[in-house]
């Protein structure tokens, strides 16, 4: 790690008074030559500490991307996919001379890239979103035509697919793979979220919709969820604890109880979320008003200090 410059120039200055014959370079004034010369070494030695720095980091960055058999390296490799683009001969990189930097980058249409291998099968799962006015979506796909038959059917067919943006990311990541790898490439949309919450709140602050008495926001707790649901990192866990205590720190909110929470993808069975879910899809949302129930209650309405259900062994155990 590069050391500052007064640290350099104060090992120089020590050096010089250890120095025989140097005696003679004694003033104490800033502006003296033999100072300002330090000052000077002392400079050109912390740009050159710097420099080897920057290069340390840019090497294990490299190391880090380049080393083959690395989920890492697929993961960059996909996040440099250039729709559109064709590669350098007998090379897995494009050939950017004379490309204009915007449509370079807006040729780059895979914002977001998660790299996950099955142990037992040995696939390697790659899955993919596209950003469209800040929101996540799949990319452009269709499916292929499975009534088409004969072989120019099925190569026309094979074209339009080839044509979409999800299908010249697979054939780009099935190029460029090492050999022996079993590759799936997707780009699916979000998985499904269901919740019912109970949210006691103070009436100072709220009223019995939950929205903000001054007017700073008609539904706080939608926002907090929302919000929540957006930082996630793609392919991250959606932790009900960590839910929980955004909603604590709503403005107006008391307590937030988290009644049930359910997930599904696609044609599949929901299923209960009791502390963490990572979607199928890479990302979350609700899809309806509907799967969104939240019920206010007054804060004092909470049970008092020895009130509540009787709790039974089907309770206890649920």
């Amino acid at each position: 790690m590069a050391r500052t410059i007064a640290e350099i120039q104060e090992q120089i200055i020590k050096e010089k008074d250890r120095s025989l014959g140097l005696e003679s370079l004694n003033s104490t004034s800033k502006t003296a030559i033999w100072r300002v010369w330090t000052y000077i070494t002392a400079v050109a030695i912390w740009t050159l500490e710097n420099l080897f720095d920057l290069h340390k980091k840019e090497v294990d960055r490299l190391l880090l991307t380049k080393k083959p058999h690395n989920l890492l390296w697929y993961k960059t490799k996909a996040e440099a996919f250039q729709f559109g683009s064709k590669l350098k001969p007998g090379s897995d990189c494009y050939d950017n001379r004379g490309v204009d930097h915007l449509k370079v980058a807006q040729s780059r249409i895979v914002k977001h890239v998660a790299v996950v291998e099955n142990k037992k099968t040995g696939w390697v799962r790659i899955k993919a979103a596209k950003e469209v006015n800040g929101e996540l979506q799949k990319l452009s796909q269709i499916e292929p035509d499975k009534s088409k038959k004969g072989s120019q059917a099925e190569a026309d067919a094979q074209k339009k697919i080839l044509q979409t943006e999800l299908g010249a990311l697979n054939s780009y990541m099935q190029h460029i793979k090492d050999a022996g790898v079993k590759l799936i490439v997707q780009s699916l949309p979000p998985d499904r979220l269901k919740m019912h919450i109970d949210i006691y709140y103070d009436a100072m602050v709220l009223d019995e919709n939950g929205g903000r008495l001054d007017g700073g926001s008609v539904k706080p707790v939608n926002d907090t969820i929302d919000s929540y649901l957006r930082s996630l990192p793609f392919n991250g866990a959606f932790v009900l604890a960590t839910l929980t205590d955004q909603l604590q720190e709503t403005p107006g909110v008391v307590i937030p109880q988290i009644r049930h929470v359910a997930a599904s993808y696609g044609t599949r069975k929901e299923v209960c979320i009791p502390v963490r879910y990572v979607p199928d899809g890479g990302y979350l949302r609700i899809y309806e008003a509907a799967d969104l129930k939240i019920t206010y209650y007054p804060s004092n309405k909470l049970p008092l200090e020895g009130e509540g259900e009787v709790c039974t062994h089907d309770t206890y155990q649920s």
